[in-house]
Order: C-alpha cells, then sequence, then structure tokens
C-alpha cells in the first residue's frame, strides 16, 4: 500500500501529488486522527488481501432486493467494500456457486434473515451462507447440472441487449426477467432445491 510519501519515493509523481492532496483532506477532516488514509483503505486488510489479484473469483452484492452475484474474470479489478468475493477453484465451481447465489429459491430461504429497511428485506451479505450449500464436486451430477445452467444463464445474460443509460437496478430486472422467459430461471431454481433439500434431509 503506497501513501504519499512512498509514491514520491518510487518516481510515481502523479500518483504523489493525488494523494498528498487526499491525504490532506483526510487528516483535516477525520474524526479520530489516528487511522491513515491508505489505513482506512485497507481496513481489515480487506484491499491488500485481494492481491495478489486472481484470475477467477466470484463476486455478489451484499445488499439489494434481489441477489446478484457473477464471475468475474478479470485480474486487473480490485473489490469495493460493498462486494464480497471468493476465489473457486474452477470455471465449474463459479457457475455452481452463482447459480446458488442468483436463485429464488436462496433468496426466499434466508429473507427471514435479512435486515429490513423502507423497502423491505435489504442485506444479504453472509445470511446466504446459513443454507446447506455443499462444496462443489466434479462427481456429483446434480453439481454439473448447476454449473451447466448457471453457464447457460451467464450465455443469455451476455446475449441481452440493454438499453443505453438504463439504471442498474433496471439493468437487473430486465435480466432477470429474459432468464425466467428463456425457462434457464425456473430450471435452475428447481435444481438449487434439489440441492438444499438434499442437504437437509441426507
Amino acid at each position: 500500500m503506497l501513501d504519499a510519501e512512498a509514491a514520491g519515493n518510487r518516481g510515481y509523481s502523479g500518483l504523489h501529488g493525488w494523494m498528498t492532496a487526499a491525504e490532506r483532506i483526510w487528516n483535516d477532516n477525520s474524526e479520530s486522527g489516528s487511522m491513515t488514509l491508505v489505513e482506512r483503505w485497507n481496513y481489515h486488510n480487506e484491499l491488500g488481501a485481494q492481491f495478489p489479484i486472481p484470475r477467477l473469483r466470484v463476486v455478489y452484492a451484499a445488499s439489494g432486493t434481489n441477489p446478484a452475484a457473477c464471475v468475474l474474470r478479470n485480474s486487473d479489478a480490485a473489490i469495493e467494500h460493498k462486494l464480497y468475493w471468493g476465489t473457486p477453484t474452477s470455471e465449474g465451481e463459479a457457475a455452481y456457486l452463482t447459480a446458488i447465489f442468483n436463485s429464488e429459491v436462496s433468496r426466499s430461504r434466508i429473507s427471514s434473515l435479512q435486515s429490513r429497511g423502507q423497502w423491505g428485506a435489504r442485506d444479504f451479505d453472509k445470511v446466504i451462507f446459513t443454507l446447506p450449500i455443499p462444496r462443489f464436486d466434479t462427481s456429483d451430477s446434480l453439481h454439473n447440472d448447476l454449473a451447466a445452467a448457471a453457464a447457460e444463464a451467464e450465455r443469455v445474460a451476455m446475449a441481452f441487449e440493454l438499453p443505453e443509460s438504463v439504471k442498474f437496478q433496471r439493468a437487473r430486472k430486465l435480466i432477470r426477467d429474459a432468464l425466467t422467459e428463456s425457462g434457464i430461471a425456473p430450471q435452475i431454481d428447481q435444481l438449487v432445491a434439489r440441492l438444499l433439500d438434499q442437504e437437509n434431509n441426507p
């Protein structure tokens, strides 16, 4: 993590100037003064833990009316604080997890654990992990079926043309509607229900 001084020492003059101004504003407005700007950005090592950035990640939103998860294949992107992320071992595992995280079945089964706001249930955070989600197993046909269905859902979502300047909430709904109309969302819900019921009743 480079502060203004470290950036200057390494010859990053543009970063040095920007960080100097940012640190000045932080120091002038910080209430406690006990944490530097870089320490705040890396609170609990949430930024540092991302490096080196993995090639493949599963990312999901911490809050929203409906869950939103995706596979991220970009080793240049750092994850900001309103997203949770994990590093799957394979494309198959990544697809399997996004199928579970995005399903209406999962949302409905954790809704009673979510915090409530003006518009109803809001925060997902880590309540998704109260579900009995088994580790991805390539020898399990149900796991493979879920991964294949998620890959198909990704293809449908990528092919869907969003209107220009659409806001992200509307974009999410349009994509969800397209997935439902294609039949892949109901298929995923059926598979997720089987998976979770199987884990509850081994």
